[in-house]
């Protein structure tokens, strides 16, 4: 008992500490501009480069080996691929059929919204500075370009704010008719904390897995429950066949001592 009490207060423990790390918010930093770019996440005093990530230093490549004529007949023969496992998609059409692919499909889009719309209300936008420079080869293409570029950025950056909190932020979007060449800059630093996206994560999980269980155990029972009354029918067949069977064979020996009678 002392054993498993300690067990116990050990996985307590590991779980509170998992809990704790979770609760401790991400930091991520993205940067635009024509001559840098770059992202990266730090999570206490870790930093964790996203764009552009670092690349490793490939090793030679080491060249085969010639085999001589005798290894080569002595090396075995390739084993035969073995059957190919039943894929989950093919799982589930056989199970679901056509039209319960695309209702799963309908629920999971569904479900990935709310999965969205979750994880950008836990998201905070501690500062947001965007600076967009506008320009063409002619006074009237640029400001035709000044006018596309506001009407879409604006109301993308409208619906991030009503989404997301928003600390803050500078949009400065301007024409320049003397330029020739447009320019953007951008900085963000955004906050999330992991507990959030884990708990979206396992609600949204467990919600496809409980719909997929359900209506795969839903298939089988119906299909396990047509054999069991297709079974009984076969059966009743097969009884109703032997005593019909039975009957003619009780009344023929009666008939033919009639025939027999009468033929006298």
């Amino acid at each position: 008992m002392i054993v498993l009490k300690i067990i116990g207060w050990v996985l307590l423990g590991i779980l509170a500490l998992i809990v704790l790390a979770l609760c401790i918010k991400v930091k991520i930093t993205a940067e635009y501009s024509d001559d840098n770019t770059n992202a990266q996440l730090q999570w206490l005093f870790l930093k964790i480069p996203l764009y552009p990530k670092k690349k490793k230093a490939k090793k030679p490549e080491e060249e085969p080996e010639e085999k001589s004529e005798e290894e080569e007949e002595e090396a075995p023969a390739e084993e035969k691929p073995k059957g190919k496992k039943e894929s989950m998609l093919h799982m589930l059409y056989r199970t679901h059929g056509v039209d319960g692919l695309l209702e799963l499909t309908r629920k999971l889009c569904s479900y990935l919204g709310t999965f969205l719309g979750g994880l950008f209300k836990s998201l905070v936008v501690e500062e947001l500075y965007v600076d967009v420079r506008c320009a063409k080869q002619d006074a009237a293409e640029t400001a035709l370009y000044y006018g596309e570029v506001c009407s879409a950025l604006f109301p993308m950056l409208g619906a991030l704010a009503a989404k997301c909190k928003v600390k803050k932020y500078d949009i400065n979007v301007y024409p320049d008719f003397l330029a020739k060449f447009s320019n953007a800059q951008f900085f963000a630093v955004f906050r999330l904390y992991p507990i959030y996206v884990v708990g979206i994560t396992l609600a949204l999980l467990g919600r496809l897995i409980f719909k997929l269980l359900l209506g795969m155990l839903f298939k089988i029972f119906l299909h396990n429950k047509d054999k069991s009354a297709g079974k009984q029918n076969i059966n009743k067949k097969e009884k109703e066949d032997d005593s019909n069977e039975g009957s003619d064979s009780g009344r023929n020996p009666v008939n033919n001592d009639r025939e027999s009678a009468s033929a006298g």
